[in-house]
């Protein structure tokens, strides 16, 4: 073989690992993105989720204690709450 077809090959194969490590070098931070986002949006859906529900269960306690007029009251309407009598006593 000539000196000028070495040479050729040796550039081929240079140019070849060059291209060879650039795309597996980009293809790797791709996928290492698209897995951040990924993981991302799921983090975020799960803190909405549980901030959705914290403010639900407020709204139910606030909607309950509302609709309930002695829960400010207690017991206002139990004449017997200080009395107690022995049922077995005579």
């Amino acid at each position: 073989m000539n000196i000028k077809s070495i040479l050729t090959v040796v550039v081929a194969l240079a140019i070849g690992l060059g291209a060879g490590y650039y795309y597996g070098n980009t293809r790797g931070v791709a996928d290492g993105v698209r897995q951040g986002i990924e993981a991302g949006i799921e983090k975020g859906k799960q803190e909405l989720l549980a901030e959705q529900k914290k403010a639900e269960e407020e709204a139910l306690k606030k909607a309950k204690e509302a609709a309930n007029p002695f829960s400010k009251v207690k017991d206002a309407a139990n004449p017997f709450k200080d009395v107690y009598k022995n049922p077995f006593a005579q």
